[in-house]
């Protein structure tokens, strides 16, 4: 990538940008690749998008890794989830959004409460937004079947090497009139989208993070397959962890939250495999990722792949 030919530097990165999306819409479903957006973030994304159709307004759910401080220019209402489908019918925000898995590691019903509000206002109903961000902890399920118009989310947290601080992200627009929509707003940014970038295009994506994660997804040759066989151990070793800490394994997601003391040993495993985060007020969450060796170790089995 430091090759002194500009135009091949930028060929390469526009096969590498295209190649990431193709892997995406394979892996996740997430056809067709052409509706895909690169970005350095999701919250810049998001917020350039929201910004560029006019919407002021957003609703959440309380379980989000978003809340109304990362969203300073809007009137933003976080509910539980429980409660969202009449906020939204109330207050019409302009976008809604809700994870698939929640930052303390519980699976949300995504597709039906986006369902419940497409029926309840039609027409009218918000642009509905599914972050996608912990999709591993469920074994990635198809990004078509969220009945979202916009699917958030990034290889980092189940994909990538633990510990990878990826500055990649992507949307996928449901809709040709979505992608259209937000083809306008990122075209004028470099690799965003498909297609040949203008000669103006602005610094947007880094292009050695492209080619990076182009690079590990053609060697690791992953199928869709793996990736569920793959859960099916998560959850496994998520048991097993939580046997050993005495505590609930319960749950469709292979994610553990607790309030219970980690033993110093594992914990030290854990913060250098990038697997456990805690909130500040006692809980700490653990990622059981059965390809990592920190807590396959602990737990008394090794990498699965």
């Amino acid at each position: 990538m430091r090759s002194t030919d500009t135009s091949f530097d930028l060929k390469t990165s526009a096969r590498d940008a295209a190649h990431v999306r193709r892997e995406i819409a394979r892996l996740f479903d997430a056809t067709p690749a052409g509706r895909i957006v690169l970005a350095p973030g999701m919250l810049s994304a998001l917020r350039h998008l929201f910004s560029a159709r006019g919407i002021d307004r957003l609703a959440l759910t309380s379980h989000e890794y978003y809340a109304p401080r990362h969203f300073p220019a809007m009137t933003v209402d976080a509910v539980a989830v429980s409660t969202l489908v009449a906020r939204v019918q109330a207050t019409r925000p302009g976008a809604v959004i809700v994870s698939v898995v929640s930052w303390q590691g519980e699976a949300l019903p995504v597709a039906g409460l986006f369902a419940a509000i497409r029926r309840r206002l039609g027409a009218r109903a918000p642009l509905l937004v599914a972050d996608y961000t912990h999709a591993g902890a469920i074994g990635f399920p198809p990004v078509s079947s969220l009945n979202a118009d916009v699917v958030t989310g990034d290889p980092e947290k189940w994909l990538l090497p633990a510990g990878h601080a990826s500055r990649l992200a992507f949307l996928w627009m449901r809709s040709a009139k979505e992608f259209r929509a937000a083809e306008r707003v990122f075209s004028p940014f470099f690799l965003a989208v498909e297609g040949r970038s203008d000669a103006r295009a602005s610094r947007w994506i880094d292009r050695q993070e492209v080619h990076m994660v182009a690079r590990w997804l053609s060697d690791t040759r992953l199928t869709r397959r793996a990736l569920l066989t793959l859960h099916e151990a998560n959850l496994r070793l998520k048991q097993r962890v939580a046997r050993r800490l005495g505590i609930d394994s319960t749950g469709a997601a292979s994610v553990l939250w607790t309030d219970q003391r980690i033993p110093e040993s594992l914990e030290a495993r854990l913060n250098r495999h990038h697997l456990l985060w805690r909130d500040g007020i006692g809980h700490a969450r653990i990622l059981c990722r059965a390809d990592q060796p920190a807590i396959g170790w602990m737990a008394g089995g090794g990498s699965s792949r």
